[in-house]
């Protein structure tokens, strides 16, 4: 059997609803409570046009076919929701290092070609330097007094919109990893949600999820080239 990470996450709360899922400090936030938040987190991306495009099997392997997300946030809930938001709205996230400088993060997007990022406020000033911005921009606040980027959206009122239970959820969904590029620009790693849950939360070592992927429904770990919309 081979799982879906936000089918994962669904079961999960459905059999420990009131169970503490993210604890942050002070924040506690109970399986429910993510699920449903997560839920209205997709049904915003939907609303927004955001979803899987393309179905893997009529791609090559260095093609996701989703729509990307760009997580550019500091370690914080809303990261761990906004991820598993996307992955409900069968988008692919990925992850922006909020140390980048301003031609550092132009040449993450200009790879990446997210549709939508969730940013901190203090980081929007870099994000608006960086070069065009994705159509769908949900700001998140960090207490920094830093007003949002005209076009963007509250984090807490993009919550407002009506939840949508996850369908046609498959583990060929993808979740997309920059790498730090420390022998050069940063490259996308393109994993399959079933791969990434082997590998890295189930203690499988990284060559038993490339030949779990390697039977014909793309490999583990890819340069990622995005499906144009």
């Amino acid at each position: 059997m081979e799982f879906n990470l936000a089918a994962v996450h669904e079961a999960i709360a459905a059999a420990i609803p009131d169970r503490e899922c993210i604890v942050a400090g002070d924040d506690r936030r109970s399986w429910a409570q993510v699920t449903d938040r997560t839920r209205r987190l997709a049904g915003y991306l939907h609303d927004r046009g955001l979803g899987r495009v393309t179905p893997r099997a009529q791609l090559p392997p260095w093609e996701s076919g989703q729509d990307h997300v760009a997580l550019y946030l500091h370690n914080c809930p809303e990261y761990i929701e906004a991820m598993l938001g996307a992955f409900k709205a069968r988008a692919a996230p990925f992850n922006v290092n909020y140390r980048y400088v301003r031609d550092e993060l132009a040449y993450l997007f200009a790879d990446a070609r997210p549709v939508a990022v969730l940013y901190h406020a203090a980081l929007g000033p870099t994000l608006e330097q960086a070069g065009p911005l994705p159509e769908v921009m949900i700001c998140v606040d960090d207490g920094s007094g830093i007003a949002p980027l005209p076009g963007s959206v509250p984090y807490e009122q993009a919550l407002e919109a009506t939840g949508v239970a996850p369908h046609d959820l498959d583990p060929d969904d993808c979740y997309l990893l920059y790498t730090g590029g420390t022998t050069g620009r940063p490259k996308g790693a393109l994993w399959r949600q079933a791969d990434i849950f082997v590998a890295g939360m189930s203690g499988a070592s990284s060559s038993t999820a490339w030949r779990r992927s390697s039977s014909g429904r793309g490999t583990a770990s890819s340069a990622c080239c995005p499906s144009p919309r």
